[in-house]
């Protein structure tokens, strides 16, 4: 039997779910996070019993994932679910040697590769809004701000249209001066309430699961992108 064959799948149903869970309600129960462990431990017991899996790089794998995925959240860098996905895919998957990279703690490959993947989404904001000037849109109607606050909006959100999306927070606040009433920009992030309201700008509240996943599938078919970046830089400075 391939076990790793096994293991990868399993894991690759546990993440497709949970991010579509994510996506659509912002919450995935503990339940399900409890019952993925579940198979995993299963999975590495019997794996370990035949020789197939290695007990000192499970417990390191899972570890190392507890107490990155629990401090990250501890600190509120994310949610409680993106540090559970960690621990579940310690277990299920603690090592994966992938086509590029220096270690093989899968956990902590789909990390890195999740948030460098999240760096995209501002990169497609700001290309959304240019076209949206381009097309002379007056997306920034009614703010009295500097140019360099509306340039960093550009990257942090959109102007949603009078139909309101789901799971967006607020980016504006209303100003009032001498005589005239304006709007400004607010770049909080601890925000608990999603914007109800449409025609506002608004930053898309995509859970960071999802990019742990597209993480996860980079993993699996290229490797670690941190690695693969410092390499590519030390030959491009090297040469």
């Amino acid at each position: 039997m391939n076990f790793i064959a096994v293991n990868l799948l399993v894991a690759t149903i546990m993440l497709l779910y949970t991010s579509y869970l994510d996506m659509k309600k912002r919450e995935v129960e503990d339940k399900i996070w409890l019952g993925f462990g579940a198979v995993g431990v299963g999975l590495q017991a019997y794996e370990i019993l035949n020789g197939e899996s290695n007990l000192i790089q499970l417990l390191i794998s899972v570890i190392l994932a507890t107490a990155i995925g629990m401090g990250l959240y501890f600190f509120g860098f994310y949610g409680g679910a993106d540090g559970k996905a960690l621990i579940a895919v310690a277990v299920l998957v603690p090592v994966f040697h992938p086509r590029i990279g220096l270690y093989a703690i899968a956990p902590l490959i789909v990390l890195t590769n999740g948030v460098l993947i999240s760096i995209l989404l501002p990169v497609a904001l700001l290309f959304f809004n240019i076209s949206r000037l381009v097309r002379k849109e007056p997306i920034f109607e009614g703010f009295s701000e500097p140019w360099y606050r509306k340039a960093l909006a550009c990257f942090l959100g959109f102007k949603q249209s009078n139909k309101p999306r789901e799971f967006q927070f607020s980016m504006e606040k209303p100003t009032t001066g001498l005589n005239t009433e304006s709007k400004k920009f607010q770049f909080s992030m601890m925000q608990d309430d999603f914007e109800t309201k449409g025609n506002t700008w608004v930053t898309p509240g995509i859970p960071l699961l999802v990019f742990f996943t597209a993480g996860y599938f980079v993993m699996l078919a290229y490797g670690d992108l941190v690695i693969s970046i410092v390499q590519f830089l030390s030959k491009s400075f090297g040469a």
